[in-house]
């Protein structure tokens, strides 16, 4: 669900105006962040994207909604250097890392293992780039970079004790050579003072290519659910370690709410530091503010939803016909 400015309609517009959210979106192809767009007028983003044509078409973009947006032609990595790039038969799943092309095999997902040449890009890491370009210490971090999250974030120290909230893709099946898994990624993640949140949009793939659960189709297995394959992890800091900074706990709200988790929001926004740094941006009840901001926002979702339900009813009822077939 992503409704721009949503919040700007909300008591929190003034405080969020006074107190913006700093975002960095590492591999930002498909253009900023849209997770962040309800709160848009309050985000200074910085994108890096290093293939040539994708970045030029994001400095050619206009209409962008967020309170500042530029775009870097750097390739992040977890060691400055040259490193080689795999250019799939998809671009999107071009990679610093070489797939394992058995997995994809297995899968009979190919078109991000077909690997149709190879380029040399010289890369920075994430520490590195925000000292050499000036960038601002992050509150926000979003790693897709299909297969070097990992490593990103592992060299990244400072970068990471700096973000309030990061998302990050991982894997759960072995994509690419070296790619740190997601247990490995939630237990760096852990150490660094980080909750696990949720799984966003997790994607499960058949053995055959084919419907996957619960949709049905034709073929010699029309109905299988598909194994866990790869999502995104959502992970917010540890309300705890924000105690007595009530400025970074109000933009770990900013952020939560964002995202819908309201009661997270709670969690930050009633502590002393916290109704301190907000107290001169708010007229009102703190509980009250929350409280309608949670209905503006759940009700967007309630109807996104109810579109989608209604959208996937007629492939819902062609799975259906499939099963009853004989």
């Amino acid at each position: 669900m992503a409704q721009t400015d949503l919040f700007r309609r909300t008591p929190f517009a003034a405080a969020m105006d006074a107190l913006p959210v700093q975002g960095l979106d590492i591999g930002a192809r498909e253009g900023f962040e849209p997770d962040l767009l309800p709160i848009a007028f309050a985000v200074d983003g910085v994108g890096f994207e290093p293939e040539p044509a994708a970045f030029a078409q994001l400095q050619g973009a206009t209409g962008s909604p967020w309170r500042s947006l530029r775009h870097l032609p750097t390739a992040i990595s977890g060691h400055a250097g040259p490193r080689t790039l795999h250019i799939a038969a998809d671009p999107q799943s071009s990679s610093l890392l070489p797939p394992v092309a058995a997995t994809a095999a297995a899968h009979d997902h190919r078109a991000w293992s077909d690997i149709r040449t190879t380029a040399g890009v010289d890369t920075e890491t994430l520490d590195g780039a925000v000292v050499r370009f000036g960038v601002p210490a992050p509150d926000f971090l979003k790693l897709d970079v299909e297969g070097a999250e990992g490593e990103i974030l592992a060299a990244a120290p400072i970068a990471l004790a700096s973000a309030l909230a990061v998302k990050v893709e991982v894997s759960f099946m072995p994509l690419r050579e070296g790619q740190m898994a997601a247990h490995a990624v939630d237990r760096l993640m852990e150490e660094a003072g980080f909750l696990l949140m949720d799984l966003i949009r997790p994607a499960r793939w058949r053995r055959r290519a084919g419907p996957v659960h619960p949709q049905a189709g034709r073929g010699p297995v029309p109905y299988s659910r598909g194994g866990l394959a790869h999502g995104d992890h959502l992970y917010f800091r540890d309300p705890e370690t924000l105690a007595d900074d009530g400025a970074r706990a109000l933009k770990a709200g900013w952020i939560a709410m964002a995202y819908g988790y309201f009661d997270h929001a709670a969690s930050l926004l009633d502590r002393p530091a916290a109704a301190a740094a907000l107290a001169p941006h708010l007229n009102g009840d703190v509980a009250e503010a929350l409280r309608r901001a949670s209905l503006l926002y759940g009700r967007r979702v309630w109807r996104t939803a109810l579109v989608a339900q209604l959208r996937g009813l007629r492939p819902f009822l062609r799975g259906g016909a499939a099963l009853l077939r004989r």
